[in-house]
């Protein structure tokens, strides 16, 4: 797959280029490694983006509604973009910015899961 080989690529580059900076800036080292995040988070987003259109043709092939899988591909997303920065926040020496990061992450998936949680509870109460 050609697109693991360029993100790869693009991250040894950005990698060893901002160790080689680190002794000298490592303000500059940080924002290199920041900007190689970046540039790799990029070349994914389109596997991502094929990921989400084949969950929705399989689901609305398959009945399934879209209440049920949005919440499922958001909360997906939104635990990738909390893992890396908090993992960016790390490589700062910013544990406890990490960690708001964290539970911000935490509480952006739960308010997008409550269409979810109601459509469960309301099949429930269907079946009681």
């Amino acid at each position: 797959m050609e697109i693991i080989v360029r993100a790869a690529g693009a991250a040894i580059v950005g990698s060893v280029l901002a160790l080689l900076l680190k002794k000298h800036t490592p303000e500059l080292s940080l924002s290199l490694a920041i900007i190689t995040g970046a540039v790799v988070v990029w070349i994914s987003a389109t596997v991502a983006r094929q990921i989400a259109d084949t969950l929705r043709s399989l689901s609305a092939a398959g009945g399934v509604e879209e209440i049920y899988l949005s919440p499922v591909i958001k909360c997906v997303g939104i635990g990738l973009v909390t893992h890396l920065a908090a993992q960016i926040c790390r490589d700062a020496q910013q544990g406890s910015v990490a960690s708001a990061v964290e539970l911000c992450g935490t509480l952006c998936a739960l308010y997008i899961s409550l269409p979810l949680i109601r459509a469960l509870l309301a099949t429930v109460e269907k079946l009681v």
